[in-house]
């Protein structure tokens, strides 16, 4: 059965009603959940649309969008201090998952694994910065490196396979280990012995080759 967006209207119209009277009766401030109730109907909204006609992958981005802001705001009310430690994760992971939908739903928009890579990037930087510090920036380039590895694992619009997609991965790969061991005191010791056995990997494979 295809879902219908006045089911989701008629159910948030109702709650803001409800909000709103509470706000008036008890006399305290609902603003805010009212506001995160709305972005989340909102974005519910278009991501019906979505389940309702696949076709239409572009109510992907205002979807997950919206569903994020919505989370945030009411995060921020129940929870304040953990919204502001992962607060901005949400809506950078609602804007990512938009694009990861997009690719699954249109194989041909592989593009739009980079901008997901992007904002997946930026939310595991964000979430693990409070237990490492400034030295989390290493990470962002780490996964915009695995973003362009998977691009080029993975088909291109016509089935062939997208080369190019390993030269940023190694460039971005490489800068984030030089991030890393300029950052991150143990990895004066893990990126020599990456660097070994990496060598020692390349050597015998050629020997095996011989």
């Amino acid at each position: 059965m295809k879902m219908n967006w006045r089911y989701l209207v008629g159910i948030g119209l109702i709650a803001l009603g409800v909000l709103a009277l509470l706000d008036n009766i008890l006399n305290v401030n609902l603003s805010a959940y009212l506001w995160s109730i709305l972005f989340i109907l909102g974005g519910g909204a278009f991501v019906a649309v979505l389940v309702s006609d696949r076709n239409q992958w572009w109510a992907s981005f205002p979807g997950f969008t919206l569903l994020g802001i919505g989370a945030l705001i009411g995060l921020e009310e129940l929870l304040p201090n953990f919204a502001g430690q992962v607060g901005a994760s949400l809506v950078l992971g609602g804007i990512g998952l938009s694009f990861v939908v997009v690719y699954l739903l249109r194989r041909e928009f592989w593009w739009a694994l980079i901008p997901a890579g992007v904002m997946a990037s930026l939310v595991v930087m964000i979430l693990i910065e409070p237990l490492v510090g400034d030295s989390a920036a290493w990470m962002f380039l780490l996964g915009l490196g695995l973003t362009f590895g998977a691009i080029y694992l993975i088909p291109g619009p016509n089935g062939e396979k997208m080369e190019w997609a390993i030269w940023p991965a190694g460039v971005m790969i490489v800068l984030a280990l030089v991030v890393m061991v300029a950052s991150v005191q143990w990895a004066g010791y893990l990126v020599p012995v990456f660097m070994i056995l990496l060598g020692g990997l390349l050597v015998f494979r050629a020997l095996r080759q011989r």
